[in-house]
């Protein structure tokens, strides 16, 4: 046998090998979503409504105790101002325990309303609230049963979702140039005039990534203060908003800088601003980071289609923004709370997609898909 032809064998072997040791190692899901082609919008049928923030009291006990809350641990409140790096070199490397909880500043008694206190811990409910003295006015999860049209294939949660969550996580498949690639799950959580946001990505090959975004929040929305990448437990790009000084510092090294404009938003947190204010945002362009760059975009409906998962469909709202080299959308769904079901970031070099596989919000799974025949892996979504 000629060597060229031994070579060949090889590679075709270790191939084989790779396939067959990824396919057993758990890392592919017991569930997967074939991708489908991009629909055609249609005319938008169901309006994204703007959400409440204000929380109803909390639930009270037939003998008259309220009900326990649970406390996260504080991050003190930084009040450093942030001043961009002078030197190129990479600054050292930090490390963060990625299972860390999350942590929300609190308001403190004696702070104006919005800013952070340095020691006061945060509660959140371990139960659903109350519903609140006024009828008309919805709870955060409205006991009444949602929506659920016979024989038209969509999917709708056991119960409707009246008011921006306080908590809600869901789990993605990722892929990559259309191919799977891994998983992913996004972490929201506010509180007491703050929120914090954590997007993790598990590839299949290659380090875990995670992006950490938190800031204020209130009647005008959500406000970032910071956006943090880590690739592994090294720190990378990041991006900081200056408020105070209107300066957007960013970059791998913190070095670049622009003015901050009103309403700025990071890639993340900008999709839980547009459920939280129905996709109102203006008419103006956003000005979103990344950590490594700064886009301008106007972000407006563009139209209505179905999240289709294999095991049923989701209303959903496309949001999409298009430059002349790069494509943005933000697929939300109306009847989850406006969560984000899909996300799609395409440029000349890659095509990466988010494809929601479970939701849950305020602690109970309004939606999980189903495994599928054939498909046996150690892996839960």
């Amino acid at each position: 046998m000629k060597p060229a032809s031994r070579l060949l064998l090889v590679a075709i072997a270790l191939s084989l090998l790779l396939h067959l040791g990824v396919i057993g190692s758990g890392l592919l899901p017991e569930a997967s979503i074939d991708l489908p082609p991009d629909p055609a919008l249609r005319k938008i049928d169901v309006k994204l409504q703007a959400l409440a923030l204000d929380e109803p009291p909390p639930a009270v006990a037939a003998n008259g105790a309220t009900t326990q809350l649970k406390t996260l641990p504080v991050k003190a409140a930084s009040t450093a101002r942030h001043t961009p790096h002078k030197k190129k070199a990479r600054p050292a490397k930090r490390k963060q325990d990625a299972s860390a909880p999350l942590k929300l500043a609190a308001e403190g008694a004696n702070n104006p309303v919005g800013k952070p206190a340095a020691s006061e811990p945060v509660a959140v409910a371990k139960t659903t609230p109350a519903p609140t003295d006024n009828p008309a006015e919805p709870t955060e999860t409205d006991n009444t049963p949602a929506d659920k049209t016979a024989g038209n294939g969509y999917i709708h949660p056991a119960s409707k979702l009246g008011r921006f969550p306080r908590e809600a996580k869901l789990h993605y498949q990722t892929f990559y140039n259309s191919m799977l690639a891994g998983r992913g799950d996004m972490s929201w959580q506010r509180a007491n005039g703050g929120y914090r946001l954590e997007v993790n990505f598990s590839p299949i090959v290659g380090p875990n990534l995670r992006y950490d975004s938190h800031g204020q929040i209130g009647k005008a929305g959500l406000q970032p203060d910071e956006l943090q990448a880590y690739k592994g437990n090294v720190a990378k790009e990041s991006a900081h908003f200056d408020h105070d000084a209107g300066v957007l510092h960013y970059g791998d090294q913190g070095d670049k800088e622009e003015p901050l404009k009103p309403g700025a938003q990071d890639v993340f947190s900008l999709a839980f601003q547009l459920g939280l204010k129905g996709g109102n945002l203006g008419a103006a362009p956003i000005q979103i980071t990344t950590g490594k760059k700064v886009y301008e975009y106007p972000m407006a409906a563009s139209g209505e289609t179905d999240y289709d998962t294999g095991s049923g469909k989701i209303r959903v709202i496309v949001f999409r923004a298009k430059a002349q080299d790069d494509l943005t959308e933000f697929w939300l769904a109306p009847d989850f709370a406006n969560l984000p079901v899909r996300i799609l970031r395409v440029d000349p070099k890659k095509r990466v997609e988010l494809r929601a596989v479970m939701i849950n919000v305020n602690g109970q799974q309004a939606w999980k898909l189903p495994p599928q025949p054939g498909i046996r892996t150690k892996n839960e979504h």
